[in-house]
């Protein structure tokens, strides 16, 4: 009845109960959720004790006012519950207890909400300190309170196994105790019931069961991690009872899980350092028990936490190889879909955090000397590109090429290439006749502007007297410049652009990427921070009008469609909406997916799927998983899915366990767009997407669909699944 209400306040509590259990893995996983709660109710009392905990400190969070998406998380529980584990198993049940627990999981989720504050500024986790702080209070308190009676529980176990389940139960938990398994396999099950004060193989073969199907990665990783401190001990002639006392080596096992996936993508380097830290852990965990011990305390999970904050915040301090290894940016709690992301992403977002830079022209030129040219782009001034217009044969010049005038990019408009004010002008060298050189200005004509703090760049060899901007003006991107010349060190007309760290004309340039540009080699292909190469004909994209409003997303529209399946008709409908963190997506009305997706002036694409990937949605997710807002016959975009999403579950499954070393699945995507059609008040665009799952690098199955677009608006969307095909409808 009690939980009903709370449904009713507080519509997804039930969500946040079990979440408070899966967070002490930084798990959010139903059946890993389902599967621990069971675990702690082998000591019935603990495990009551600990529900009360969560419910009595996740409730207190959402009636003070906290945050509902961490309360939903389960971030402000799971302290709480293992201070209501703590308390089960060491005290009788009885008034005062019952008194005591809900206070003190009170103080639980204000040291939780104390710490958050103090340790978030530094972008750290507080983990299970409030835990630790609760527990050590409460046990140091209840030295002075006469009805706290220390629980006779564990005494006999045989006596307790057999009142929760009878017969069955006791002899399967006989059955487990008796099994001729290795001393280091019983620790390790041991250790992780001990998490939840559970001290049986039982308890820890069903959490690690629940591991398995929440992340075969976490598995993996505390595995090694234990198995690494094992073997430690035995190399070093450390005293293995620390492992086999109260089965404290779970320090291990939590720490290979945080350092090896969840705090740090996962990979060859996240393994080392869980490796790394074990001598560490093991440091602190003598040292720590041995300290405590004059208090009569338990050092308890102290080493994890010390251990893992301490190499977060030091790996956040690095100026340098900040991906060896990575921190996880945007946690999606799965070691998984951690790594899945962090390897698509880092091309896909890798532009948010920088400044967008076009290419300093319209229409489409060369590159005619790259990135470590031949001829000037050498040492300090390798990241820099020479820039022509060419005909259809190639050329670069009409007539004979014997004046300016001849080349197809002398005098054409130089344009701003981003936001920013100009910093330094020179425009007092002449242009040189074709093929001579002007070696003493070097750089001839040259601009110079200012994007942000340490960004700049640079225009040179433009034409005397074309500059149109003065020192200390604010010019918006695509504002016309100045126009190409042919002064400097330039025997024939062409413009030369490099991006600085300083605002000198000839400073050393500086490798950084343009936001984004189309390429021209037979098909039209599309480039997202990207450098282009020596060789390629290069030009902006510019927006289609139909496709800039139709992929104009507003929160609150509505985008209704409707198909036909074995003759019965089928209406869906996709509402617009934004999270608590402005997160933008599409919630399918029918199954409650979400399709998170985020819209450039350039580009419209997907960026995360949750729900069932049996619905409607899901194929709109796969079909449009990348737009580019223009439209260029046989424009070909190529992209790649996060293997989280390849259709065949046992492969994935296979994937998981070596995807941090190796990746034999592969998930791409490829769209493909379709000369426009137009009537006389109309223009319809299409495009054709293909979605392909590979193993080994063979074609496995696709899925292939079409978009059409008209009337400023998404209105048809074919899904063909192999021999099915489906017709989505828009509905106005």
């Amino acid at each position: 009845m009690i939980l009903k209400r709370l449904h009713a306040l507080f519509p997804l509590f039930l969500q946040s109960v079990i979440n408070s259990y899966t967070q002490i893995f930084f798990a959010k996983n139903l059946i890993l959720g389902v599967l621990i709660m069971v675990v702690t109710l082998f000591d019935f009392h603990a495990g009551i004790s600990g529900l009360v905990a969560v419910l009595t400190a996740n409730l207190a969070a959402f009636l003070i006012g906290f945050n509902r998406q961490q309360v939903i998380n389960g971030l402000y529980g799971f302290n709480a519950l293992l201070v209501g584990l703590g308390l089960g198993v060491y005290f009788q049940a009885n008034l005062s207890f019952f008194i005591i627990l809900i206070f003190i999981s009170i103080l639980t989720l204000l040291i939780t909400i104390m710490l958050e504050g103090i340790l978030y500024k530094y972008g750290l986790p507080f983990l299970s300190l409030p835990f630790l702080i609760s527990i050590w209070v409460i046990t140091l308190s209840s030295r002075e309170i006469d009805n706290l009676v220390l629980s006779e529980r564990g005494i006999y176990t045989l006596n307790e196994m057999y009142a929760l389940g009878g017969l069955p139960m006791l002899r399967m938990y006989e059955w487990f105790n008796a099994l001729d398994w290795a001393l280091p396999i019983k620790i390790y099950f041991r250790s992780l019931g001990a998490i939840f004060f559970q001290y049986h193989l039982f308890a820890g073969l069903l959490i690690a069961i629940g591991i398995l199907i929440w992340s075969r990665q976490a598995l993996l990783f505390s595995v090694s991690g234990f198995a690494g401190a094992y073997v430690y001990y035995v190399i070093v002639g450390a005293n293995i009872d620390e492992l086999n006392y109260s089965y404290i080596g779970f320090n291990f096992i939590l720490t290979s899980i945080a350092i090896g996936g969840f705090f740090i993508v996962p990979s060859a380097l996240s393994l080392l350092w869980t490796l790394i830290t074990i001598p560490i852990l093991a440091f602190f965990i003598t040292a720590g028990s041995a300290l405590l011990f004059n208090f009569q305390l338990s050092v308890f999970s102290l080493p994890f936490n010390l251990v893992v904050i301490m190499l977060l915040y030091t790996l956040k301090l690095r100026e340098r190889s900040t991906d060896k290894p990575a921190l996880v940016v945007y946690q999606q709690f799965s070691p998984e879909k951690n790594l899945y992301a962090k390897l698509i992403n880092q091309t896909r977002m890798a532009s948010f955090n920088k400044i967008p830079v076009k290419l300093p022209f319209h229409g489409f030129w060369k590159v005619t000397q790259g990135i470590d040219g031949n001829y000037t782009h050498k040492k300090d001034w390798r990241f820099a590109w020479d820039f022509e217009m060419v005909d259809a044969n190639g050329n670069t010049f009409a007539d004979e090429g014997l004046k300016p005038e001849d080349y197809y990019c002398y005098n054409k408009p130089v344009i701003a290439p981003s936001d920013g004010y100009i910093y330094e002008i020179d425009n007092s060298v002449e242009d040189n006749e074709i093929g001579d050189s002007n070696l003493k200005n070097n750089w001839g004509n040259s601009v110079v502007m200012s994007h942000a703090t340490g960004l700049f760049s640079q225009m040179s060899h433009l034409k005397k007297d074309s500059i149109l901007v003065q020192k200390g003006q604010f010019v918006q991107k695509g504002d016309q410049i100045a126009s190409c010349g042919n002064s400097g060190r330039s025997p024939i007309p062409h413009l030369h652009f490099q991006f600085q760290t300083s605002p000198e004309i000839g400073s050393h340039t500086l490798a950084y990427s343009f936001s984004s540009y189309l390429s021209k080699n037979g098909k039209v292909g599309f480039h997202s921070l990207a450098k282009p190469c020596e060789g390629e004909i290069v030009g902006n994209n510019q927006p289609n009008e139909t496709l800039d409003k139709a992929l104009h997303f507003i929160p609150g529209q509505e985008l209704k469609f409707e198909y036909i399946v074995n003759d019965k008709k089928f209406n869906i409908s996709w509402l617009v909406e934004t999270d608590i963190y402005n997160y933008t997506y599409f919630l399918c009305n029918e199954t409650g997916a979400k399709a998170y997706f985020i819209r450039t002036p350039d580009s419209f694409y997907f960026t995360n799927f949750e729900g069932d990937e049996q619905s409607k949605l899901f194929d709109f997710y796969l079909g449009a998983y990348q737009l580019i807002v223009g439209v260029q016959p046989t424009l070909v975009i190529e992209d790649h899915f996060p293997l989280s999403l390849y259709h065949n579950k046992l492969l994935l499954i296979m994937q998981d366990f070596v995807a941090p070393f190796y990746r034999f699945l592969e998930m791409s995507y490829l769209v493909e767009y379709k000369k426009p059609t137009n009537s006389i008040d109309n223009e319809i665009v299409k495009m054709n997407s293909v979605v392909n799952f590979k193993v080994f690098g063979k074609l496995r199955t696709s899925k292939k669909y079409t978009l059409e677009f008209t009337k400023n608006q998404l209105s048809r969307f074919n899904i063909s699944n192999g021999t099915q095909q489906i017709f989505l409808e828009r509905v106005v």
